[in-house]
């Protein structure tokens, strides 16, 4: 028994040495990732996209034209950077990328409006790209809404009316919309919460396919097998323990910087998300003992370990919802554990439910987790050989 004790810490021991020589590792277990978090937090640090350049046709040229410019470009999300002197310059203007989007006035503008007819003020929007698009339409239709509330409020006091009434007839039903769990639409809120994860699950993937992969690329499982004690289990806990703890500290890095500086609301501890993500590194390190089991050289390894991993952000759901995929799909979905971390987390640190509420998807864990603890039996007949190959 004290040999095998001793063999779980000889390997541990040894991969901590194998580190320190080689700052190769540090570069890419702590500082890829730190560098692709910094490029996030830099894409992604404003949060909402603000004054979006748009371009303005006004064939009416009044003060009341001018005044729904005026509304349109104070709101924080349109920026009236261009004025054009016909529709088609306007238009390409949109196609060149100049602009998002091109507001039209037609003539007539105030002299409609005042006679109490309909007017039609119309929004081109280059919906290649499609969150200033949906920002643009979101603003101008909440300007021109209220400007249109307005222009018939003051009609309708001409007539004769007060101004409530005037109000209750423009709008007899008057809608209450509360935002749930990102009030302030903040972009870095919705997508660091999901991409700073993926890049985590992404490099414990990678790193631990390498680690063990190349042991057999080049026929040294029969010294780990032999340094651990003929114990598979402290072979491979011996050798990934050195890099848990190091993706255990990228983790505190990260969830101080989503949580802490970034100020996302949380409705839980810091420690339970804290927990849920090392949960995540464990099972990504035992899946990785899974695919080195069924690939048949350390290339087509990385290939399907590789692929698996990248795809999981795919199919988590996290942009488009489980509920509207084809059922094929779905069923896809659940083989990633990334797609049942991304969602308890959401639910857990963004709406407060009890963890209970995340019991499937924490069972899914322990699937994943099972599936590499299993993929050890034949792990440890790879390590007695040496390789992939015969010596």
């Amino acid at each position: 028994m004290d040999t095998m004790k001793n063999g779980f810490w000889k390997v541990f021991f040894y991969e901590w040495k194998t580190i320190i020589k080689k700052p190769s590792i540090i570069l890419w277990t702590l500082g890829v990732p730190l560098a692709i978090f910094i490029l996030y937090a830099a894409i992604f640090g404003d949060g909402v996209l603000r004054e979006l350049p748009i371009a303005v046709l006004d064939e009416d040229k009044t003060s009341l034209s001018r005044e729904l410019i005026r509304q349109i470009n104070a709101n924080s999300t349109l920026d009236f950077t261009k004025e054009v002197n016909t529709e088609g310059e306007g238009l390409k203007q949109i196609q060149t990328s100049d602009v998002f989007g091109l507001v039209i006035i037609p003539d007539n503008f105030k002299k409609d409006i005042s006679r109490g007819k309909n007017v039609n003020v119309v929004l081109y929007v280059n919906n290649d790209y499609m969150t200033p698009a949906g920002l643009i339409n979101k603003g101008f239709n909440t300007v021109v809404g209220n400007f249109s509330a307005s222009a018939k409020v003051n009609v309708i006091m001409k007539r004769g009316s007060s101004s409530l009434q005037a109000k209750n007839a423009v709008q007899p039903v008057i809608m209450r919309s509360h935002t749930l769990f990102n009030p302030f639409l903040n972009y870095a809120y919705y997508l660091c919460l999901s991409l700073f994860p993926m890049t985590l699950q992404l490099t414990v993937m990678i790193t631990t396919l390498y680690l063990l992969g190349s042991i057999l690329k080049y026929n040294k499982g029969t010294d780990l097998y032999q340094l651990s004690g003929n114990n598979v289990f402290f072979a491979f806990f011996g050798k990934i323990l050195p890099y848990t703890i190091i993706f255990s500290l990228l983790t505190i890095l990260m969830v101080a910087y989503l949580f802490g500086y970034l100020g996302i609301p949380i409705n839980t501890s810091v420690v339970n998300v804290y927990i849920l993500t090392l949960i995540l590194i464990i099972v990504y390190q035992l899946m990785a003992v899974f695919f080195v089991t069924i690939s048949k050289d350390f290339r087509s390894l990385c290939a399907m370990g590789g692929g698996y991993s990248s795809l999981a952000y795919s199919f988590s759901g996290y942009t488009f919802p489980q509920e509207g995929m084809p059922t094929a799909i779905m069923i896809m979905d659940s083989i990633f554990p990334f797609a049942s971390y991304s969602r308890a987390l959401t639910n857990i640190a963004v709406k407060g439910m009890p963890i209970t509420e995340s019991l499937p998807y924490l069972i899914g864990f322990g699937v994943f987790a099972l599936i590499g603890l299993l993929s050890l039996k034949k792990f440890s007949y790879q390590l007695q050989k040496g390789g992939y190959h015969d010596k």
